[in-house]
């Protein structure tokens, strides 16, 4: 019998790493949530659910739901169903199931799926989409907000987060993700068969006229960066010292009255 392992994925499940996902959940929630309308669905599937940073924020939004969130990593099943204990949420309000997202054997059927920052880890996203479908009932809504990570830009630019990030997303596409796969989500979708396909772009584009909410972004968006450091480091694709560089750039960007802080994601909403 051949032993399954755990993909690589560049934020890895250190602690610390777990509670960054909930934090970065909240600082972003509203630039996703805010145009997302899970109000009429009752049954959600959330592929990928992780430590269950983006669950809580769906079962707060929308008290009717029912969430079955499927994760492979059972380290992460395990932070998540601590956090739904410690926030109330107990079965059968949310579930959480071990599963690989490209090969599911669900025995109910759903009228919502939702996904989030996932399919940029995921080598074959379109086998995820064909995956899930079985589990979904006729006219399921299907919404997925993804990463465009070609989008983001500072003013001014800081040459060594530049260099960073590029190393960043050389990295999850050398292990098999795609930094870039919000822009073809739409053709994802297409391929695998779903319908009424709507795409819209989100996100940043923040400046002196907003500067504590920039300010929060580019501290948010610093911790990211750094969450990807241990696998870079092990690498050998970073040392210590441009790591520390970049961070020291983010801070001083942070610290300038006219810094302009701008990135997009895609967010798609389809139909089974």
């Amino acid at each position: 019998m051949t032993e399954k392992h755990t993909p690589k994925y560049i934020h890895g499940y250190l602690d610390e790493e777990q509670e960054r996902l909930r934090h970065q959940a909240l600082v972003i929630e509203r630039p996703i949530y805010d145009y997302i309308d899970f109000s009429e669905y009752k049954n959600l599937l959330e592929i990928g659910s992780g430590v269950g940073a983006q669950t809580e924020i769906l079962l707060r939004r929308y008290p009717q739901l029912q969430i079955t969130g499927v994760e492979y990593e059972p380290k992460q099943i395990a932070k998540a169903e601590k956090n739904m204990q410690e926030l109330g949420y107990t079965a059968p309000r949310v579930q959480f199931i071990q599963q690989d997202a490209k090969d599911l054997q669900l025995s109910e059927k759903y009228d919502a799926a939702f996904i989030c920052w996932v399919l940029e880890h995921i080598s074959d996203p379109v086998q995820v989409l064909h995956s899930m479908k079985p589990s979904l009932l006729p006219g399921a809504k299907v919404v997925i907000t993804e990463v465009f990570n070609a989008t983001f830009y500072t003013y001014p630019e800081m040459p060594t987060v530049k260099k960073y990030w590029q190393i960043y997303n050389d990295y999850q596409v050398e292990i098999g993700g795609d930094p870039q796969v919000g822009a073809r989500l739409g053709d994802l979708l297409e391929i695998a068969g779903y319908r009424d396909i709507s795409l819209r772009s989100g996100g940043f584009h923040l400046d002196s006229r907003n500067p504590d909410d920039r300010n929060t972004v580019i501290t948010y968006w610093k911790n990211l960066m750094s969450s990807g450091a241990p696998a870079l480091l092990e690498a050998g694709l970073i040392d210590q010292k441009l790591l520390l560089k970049m961070q020291k750039e983010m801070d001083e960007l942070k610290a300038r009255k006219d810094a302009v802080f701008y990135y997009r994601f895609i967010q798609a909403t389809a139909f089974a």
